[in-house]
């Protein structure tokens, strides 16, 4: 005979009384239910999760390689990124020499300077792959500060690697001409370099399709203008006309105010351009778009075909944490022009083609300006 306790005496009599409906089996089966429906909704919710970051890694790799010309960059810049990356049992050949990040981390670089050329691309055939772009963006790592330095593309120079002389905006295209478009940055990056006396330390090449998409998948990008800005002559697109003050503006719109110049100048554009820069930035960097997988990938499709660079990726996540931390309230913003401080004039070629020169017949006082730009 089994002995039941006194405090349990009154449980067992009314389980024992009780009328048997079956209702506290269905009870236990509706429990059992529901904890294998929650554990299936953890496993479907788990793989989708595993899905999708496979398909963003496949995406991302597919991307990079375009971007920069190598094969398995993803895959390279793990390895690269991991704990003792570089001697990870010798599975990727990587460069003993310290890189550029490297000097970065170490304080022993005194400035980072990166080359953004914008082209019109090269489906457009009226001189899609000229460099209308041409903005050196300078960071200095230990005070946080940053430059926007424009350069016309008029700018009459020698051309790298050939033996004579013509505007700034061929030498992307005289280098992939020459070999590809690792040459074209190539040359760019030693055309600005001999123009300002900055080291270049990396170049990327930008067309107007990738722009246009990326400000649309931000969700536009907000700007201010202390006036109102109208181009009426210049496209066949239509009219861009924004009223004074701050508004939010989509990619079309966008890619004619960074292009507009019959109503103003080549340097009102660079201006312009500079401006459109830090307001992507600004919305690029805000979480919900850094967070967001589905903009991820619709950037990074817009990226593939029309993105260029000669960074790789690990360092691309390097300089992106970089960029991220830099306060942009406090900008030197320099566009070398025909002004009194511009450092250029207006000349003619011998062909009669209108061309930009430096004062006093060499860029000593570009040079200058550029050193010294953080010391304002």
């Amino acid at each position: 005979m089994v002995y039941y306790p006194p405090e349990k005496q009154f449980d067992i009599n009314r389980i024992v009384n009780q009328k048997d409906d079956g209702s506290s089996l269905k009870v236990i089966q509706r429990k059992r239910r529901k904890k294998i429906s929650f554990r299936k909704i953890i496993i479907i919710f788990a793989f989708f999760i595993l899905l999708s970051g496979g398909y963003m890694v496949y995406k991302a790799n597919s991307t990079f390689d375009k971007m920069t010309g190598q094969q398995n960059s993803v895959i390279k810049s793990f390895i690269k990124m991991i704990p003792l990356g570089n001697n990870f049992f010798q599975i990727l050949p990587i460069e003993a020499e310290v890189s550029i990040i490297d000097r970065l981390k170490n304080n022993e670089l005194d400035r980072l300077n990166v080359l953004i050329l914008g082209i019109r691309g090269t489906d457009d055939p009226n001189g899609g792959l000229l460099t209308d772009t041409i903005m050196v963006v300078s960071i200095e790592p230990k005070t946080g500060k940053i430059a926007l330095i424009s350069i016309p593309r008029d700018l009459y120079i020698d051309i790298p690697y050939h033996d004579y002389k013509n505007k700034i905006n061929e030498a992307y295209v005289v280098g992939i001409k020459d070999g590809g478009w690792k040459n074209g940055l190539k040359y760019s990056k030693k055309s600005v370099s001999d123009v300002t006396g900055m080291d270049i330390h990396y170049a990327v090449s930008v067309d107007f399709k990738a722009f246009k998409e990326i400000i649309d998948t931000l969700g536009g990008v907000r700007i201010t203008l202390f006036r109102p800005f109208s181009e009426t002559n210049q496209f066949e697109e239509g009219v861009i006309e924004l009223p004074s003050g701050s508004q939010t503006i989509d990619g079309d719109t966008a890619l004619l105010f960074a292009r507009a110049r019959f109503s103003t100048s080549d340097f009102d554009r660079a201006g312009r351009q500079q401006q459109l820069l830090l307001a992507v930035k600004e919305k690029a960097f805000s979480l919900g778009v850094v967070s967001n997988p589905v903009k991820i990938i619709s950037i990074l499709n817009s990226l593939g075909n029309h993105v260029k660079t000669d960074a790789e990726l690990w360092e691309i996540k390097e300089l992106t944490v970089l960029m991220k931390n830099i306060d942009t309230a406090d900008v030197r913003r320099k566009v070398f022009d025909t002004s009194k401080y511009g450092f250029l004039y207006a000349s003619r070629d011998l062909n009669g083609s209108y061309i930009l020169l430096p004062e006093g017949g060499n860029f000593d006082q570009i040079r200058d300006f550029c050193r010294d730009i953080f010391d304002e």
